[in-house]
């Protein structure tokens, strides 16, 4: 039997508060002869939230291990349309194009996944078109389509993503770390310092390139004034040469939320493009500075070497804005990390990062979807960016269907 019905919806990133426009093609005969009565489309979102707990628990038996599983749903979108019924259609027609039209709430929070052996949240999205068949022993016909969206941003923001893609000219703010080192357990220290210089903005868009300067400065423990020239990079502590040489992560951090118990979020992101990342050295400007010699105070013969280097280039991020919600909540930790030889010498830099989506809600549309034309998103910048989420997330494996309508 041939597809009763079709569906024609552009797969794109969403914002809330857009309206939603696409077709269902309605193959009559077939739906008539599959006792399909009526045809509607389905929005639903949600916030789902699950722990596996495994406690070891002392009965009259003796001691055992009790799994409980605890999932907790918040509905966050519940929208019905009705686009066809039977009594309606008219006769001789062999397929009909049901349009339909539906607003988003303005304030859905962001698609989300996080998935970590015994616990995840998912935040998901879907389009469902349900064709209703009368009867116990008739199951309805579906077709099912998992979209994701994201948050608009307000005037504000709006106005710093332009800024930054035009080049920033707004002030900066410095975030700085210094630490002693030694090269081995014993003698004298040496220091290391990192500053990073962003835009001064209390959040940062997602996907627009923000600019960064990480000054990297080192100073040595008292030396001779000839070792600069003599030992050279092996003066300890050499500044980073390369931007491969400084590791620069993204931390996840919140809970989660299931029927009473509560969990941590923790994942790691490496950032591409930018620090540490092998494939774009060449997009990160290297500066060193002109070495520094200051006389010790306590040997004649003695002094410090101070040299740094500078690393200017562009950092994105692709990853779900910041959100909170009485079962779920995320947000992000900046972290860059330069290790010097010796035993822990690590010197870290780490400080919290806002995301917010950068983009604002699309106008609502000017005529009906046509599918035959290229869809044209309605702000000039097109369609948000496509975020990266697993399989599982598209698959709709964790979302929640509504199976009984």
């Amino acid at each position: 039997m041939a597809e009763s019905l079709s569906l024609r919806f552009p797969d794109i990133v969403r914002v809330a508060g857009e309206t939603l426009q696409g077709q269902v093609d309605v193959n009559i005969s077939t739906a008539v002869e599959d006792k399909i009565e009526n045809v509607r489309v389905k929005l639903r979102g949600s916030i789902v939230t699950k722990v596996t707990e495994t406690k070891r628990e002392y009965g009259s038996e003796g001691p055992k291990s009790e799994t409980h599983y605890k999932t907790e749903r918040i509905q966050v979108l519940h929208i019905d349309q009705q686009i066809w019924d039977h009594f309606n259609s008219q006769p001789g027609s062999e397929t009909i194009t049901c349009p339909f039209s539906i607003q988003l709430p303005p304030n859905l929070p962001p698609s989300f996944h996080y998935s970590h052996h015994n616990r995840s949240v998912v935040v998901s999205y879907s389009l469902e078109v349900v064709g209703s068949r009368h009867g116990v022993f008739h199951a309805n016909r579906r077709v099912r389509r998992i979209f994701s969206v994201i948050p608009a941003a307000n005037p504000f923001e709006l106005n710093a993503a332009v800024a930054l893609r035009r080049g920033w000219n707004g002030p900066w703010k410095p975030i700085a770390n210094n630490r002693q080192l030694r090269h081995t357990i014993f003698g004298d220290y040496s220091e290391a310092k990192m500053e990073l210089t962003l835009p001064d903005l209390p959040s940062y868009p997602m996907y627009v390139g923000i600019p960064f300067s990480l000054h990297v400065m080192t100073r040595t423990k008292p030396v001779h004034h000839d070792d600069l020239e003599h030992k050279h990079e092996k003066l300890f502590p050499a500044p980073p040469e390369s931007p491969v040489d400084i590791s620069l992560e993204l931390h996840l951090r919140g809970h989660l939320r299931a029927k009473g118990a509560v969990e941590n979020l923790d994942e790691k992101y490496d950032l591409k493009g930018g620090l540490g990342d092998k494939a774009a050295v060449a997009t990160i400007r290297v500066t060193h500075d002109e070495p520094q010699w200051t006389p010790s105070t306590e040997h004649s013969d003695k002094g410090s070497w101070a040299r740094g280097v500078r690393f200017d280039g562009l950092m994105t991020i692709p990853f779900a804005p910041t959100f909170a919600a009485p079962t779920a909540e995320w947000n992000y930790m900046l972290k860059y990390d330069i290790n010097f030889p010796g035993p822990g010498n690590h010197l870290e830099l780490e400080f919290p990062l806002h995301i917010n989506s950068g983009c604002a809600c699309p106008p609502p549309p000017m005529a009906q979807y046509t599918p035959n034309i290229p869809y044209v998103y309605p702000l000039p910048a097109g369609p948000p960016p496509v975020m990266a989420f697993p399989e599982d997330y598209w698959t709709g494996k964790d979302h929640d269907w509504d199976e009984d309508s």
